[in-house]
């Protein structure tokens, strides 16, 4: 396994360098990185839906999107974020459990009991501490996840627009509720810095990895540059055309969003958004669904789109 910490705090070249060392890679890798204050959102995400744009712009959040599926998550420098890529021979996709139990561990040399919980998240105490997000193509894994040290929770309550539907099924009051940061837990014994040279010492001793130098590549650049463009992070175009038909619903795979154009009983046009996984682009979906009667939908595979969604739950939505 090799490992690289990365020094600069741009969550553009940040998600360059994971995404680079994905794509180009064959050995384990194991990253730990930290970004300025920013709002990294799911691939599937609607920027406009989940992010306080005006309040972002005017504190000079950044807004980057990810190549993986699940929910919005803010990042400052008191976050510590981390990475795993391997290959499908080792680690089946959306197993979360495989990817986190390393941090766990680690965690449990400091005295802090963590779990597993829900689909994607760690937590301590009943408290979420880690979302993580995973995204598999050509044999490999990318899994990332976050760690909230000692985070503004207060900027991230106000930049993230939780949708209510997640919160009430949890039957919490808000989304600061129910995050906890360890600092609280770990008190003056270890700050952020202290966190990521234990991390490190765990990574490189325990797990037997190897520090690595980062490579160069103009593709790098490239990725960056296309991860700092509102093209990329707003997709203006798939996401401010008008459509005049709306659902949505919260699964426990995630929440299901659903803006549809009809013509009478026919789907004229569909955007599908959430913070639900998949393994496949969701436009794929979205293209077998135009043109489809709602009354008599062709059955399709979804697993690959909306991870544990079945054709019924779809339809149901749909016709609702």
């Amino acid at each position: 396994m090799k490992y690289y910490r990365l020094k600069t705090t741009n969550p553009y070249q940040n998600l360059a360098v994971e995404e680079y060392l994905f794509r180009h890679t064959d050995d384990d890798v194991f990253m730990l990185w930290q970004n300025e204050p920013t709002v990294v959102i799911g691939k599937n995400q609607n920027a406009y839906a989940e992010v306080d744009l005006s309040y972002a712009k005017e504190q000079g959040i950044h807004i980057s999107r990810r190549i993986t599926g699940g929910g919005a998550v803010y990042h400052d420098l008191k976050n510590l974020n981390f990475t795993f890529i391997t290959s499908q021979e080792k680690a089946a996709v959306l197993d979360y459990a495989y990817f986190t139990e390393p941090i766990i561990r680690a965690l449990a040399e400091l005295g802090l009991s963590c779990s597993l919980s829900g689909r994607n998240d760690l937590e301590c105490d009943g408290r979420k501490f880690s979302g993580n997000a995973q995204h598999a193509e050509g044999g490999r894994i990318l899994h990332h996840g976050t760690i909230l040290f000692d985070t503004d929770v207060s900027v991230m309550s106000k930049v993230l627009r939780v949708d209510r539907e997640k919160l009430e099924v949890r039957a919490v009051k808000s989304h600061a509720s129910r995050v906890v940061n360890l600092k609280e837990l770990l008190g003056d014994s270890i700050d952020v810095t202290g966190l990521i040279s234990h991390i490190e010492t765990f990574v490189l001793g325990t797990m037997g990895a190897e520090a690595a130098v980062l490579p160069k590549s103009a593709e790098i650049d490239a990725l960056c540059a296309r991860n700092a463009s509102e093209a990329w992070n707003l997709s203006e175009k798939r996401y401010l055309t008008s459509y005049t038909v709306h659902r949505k619903k919260k699964y426990p795979f995630g929440l299901v969003k659903l803006s549809m154009e009809m013509e009478k009983d026919r789907i004229a046009g569909i955007l599908i958004s959430g913070d639900f996984f998949g393994t496949q682009p969701i436009e794929v979906l979205e293209q077998m669904l135009v043109g489809q009667d709602v009354n008599e939908l062709s059955p399709i595979e979804l697993d690959p789109y909306i991870a544990g969604m079945s054709f019924s739950e779809l339809e149901e939505l749909i016709q609702s």
